[in-house]
């Protein structure tokens, strides 16, 4: 399925072969991949759909993935302190760490596609909110 907006495309593609880290019984696994129409940049991230709803068969769907990715760019653009401030995690904690660490992961990445400052990464994601949500 694919999905744009604005000046990206987002195309999800199931693989199915990965099982979730959280739950080894979720093989709903997708490869998503972002390109930049503008600048031809490109960029993916893995995307676990729920058990309940397995497809992400819809453009909503993959829009949906998007938000997700964008998030977690967003969560990402701090300091570990911060993150763990924002988001309730113990910074004592290596679960947090292994998250803040995928979140930056996930920041440089959309970064990199988008070309974005923080303040254009936060209008963004509210924008594609409305339309994925």
């Amino acid at each position: 399925m694919i999905a744009k907006f604005k000046n990206f495309k987002v195309k999800a593609e199931f693989h199915g072969d990965k099982a979730a880290s959280w739950n080894g019984n979720n093989y709903n696994y997708y490869k998503v991949i972002v390109k930049n129409s503008e600048t031809g940049a490109t960029t993916s991230f893995d995307f676990w759909a729920s058990l309940a709803r397995p497809e992400l068969d819809t453009e909503s769907d993959v829009l949906n993935a998007f938000y997700c990715f964008v998030s977690d760019a967003v969560a990402g653009s701090g300091d570990f302190e911060t993150f763990c401030d924002e988001y309730g995690y113990n910074n004592d904690s290596i679960k947090a760490l292994k998250t803040f660490r995928a979140c930056k992961r996930s920041n440089r990445k959309f970064s990199r596609v988008s070309g974005f400052s923080l303040d254009e990464m936060y209008s963004f994601l509210d924008e594609l909110c409305e339309i994925a949500g």
